[in-house]
This record gives C-alpha cells, sequence and structure tokens, in this order.
C-alpha cells in the first residue's frame, strides 16, 4: 500500500458511484462517524462473500454503535449488486471498476491478472476519514 496510508492519517475521500449509481463520497458516508471501510476483491471471490456475510451477521451491533460501513469493489454496477444483495448486506457499496483506488493505493493484486482485483484490505477510520488500523486480507 502507499507509503502515506498509515495510522495518524487521512485517508483519501474518493468519490464513485453507489449500488443506486448515486455519486458518493467518503466523507459524506462517514459523517461524524466511526467508518469500516472494506477494499473488497469482488463478488466473484468466495472469501469475499464470507467476510462480507460476517459483517452483514455483525452489522445490526455495528450501527447501533453509531459506527458506518462502507465496501468499495473493482466490480461493475451489477456485479457490485449482486454482492451486496447475496450477503445481505445493508451497508453502501461503492463500484471501482476503472479501477482508481486500486491504481492510487498500489494495492494491484498481481496473482489474479483475469480479475485485475485490488489486495483486500479493511480499516478502521475515525471521523475525518482519520486511520486508527489497517488490516491487510479479511477481517475474519
Amino acid at each position: 500500500m502507499r507509503f502515506d496510508i498509515v495510522p495518524g492519517r487521512v485517508f483519501p475521500d474518493y468519490q464513485l458511484p453507489d449500488h443506486t449509481l448515486t455519486l458518493r463520497k467518503l466523507s459524506e458516508l462517514q459523517g461524524d462517524d466511526p467508518l469500516i471501510l472494506t477494499l473488497a476483491r469482488g463478488n466473484y471471490c468466495p472469501k469475499e462473500h464470507q467476510q462480507h456475510l460476517e459483517l452483514a451477521a455483525l452489522y445490526p451491533k455495528i450501527a447501533v454503535a453509531y459506527t458506518q460501513v462502507v465496501t468499495i469493489s473493482t466490480d461493475d454496477h451489477h456485479d457490485l449488486q449482486e454482492l451486496r444483495a447475496s450477503v445481505g448486506a445493508q451497508w453502501t457499496f461503492l463500484s471501482d471498476p476503472g479501477r482508481t483506488v486500486q491504481r492510487d493505493l498500489d494495492i494491484q493484486e498481481y496473482t489474479d491478472p483475469e480479475h485485475n482485483p485490488m489486495i483486500p484490505h479493511t480499516l478502521i477510520l475515525k471521523p475525518g476519514l482519520v486511520i486508527h488500523r489497517i488490516y491487510n486480507g479479511y477481517w475474519f
């Protein structure tokens, strides 16, 4: 990952279309709450499904703790909707088929040239998109 993406620094405020095709900024989605941000490989990945199933099961507890969740995936709009629906997610999914985030953060997964996904990461962001923790890989 890019050298300046470390705890204490501000995460980039990406603007991408969500699962309803509405352009959304991370800061808008976060509001004044903590944010769990997953950078996802995509709908094709069974590990991604497992992580998101576990997040969906935990989501009622996350929501009452005034914490937001956002997933950014390299999937196109259709596959993004399919992933969100198949795991029962209630939070916002952002679509990045142009791989803006992947390139900007330098997290291209080189082992899968067919799908060209991001290396999966989970980040915990304090209000203001301030990075609190970074997990390289899946949460589970």
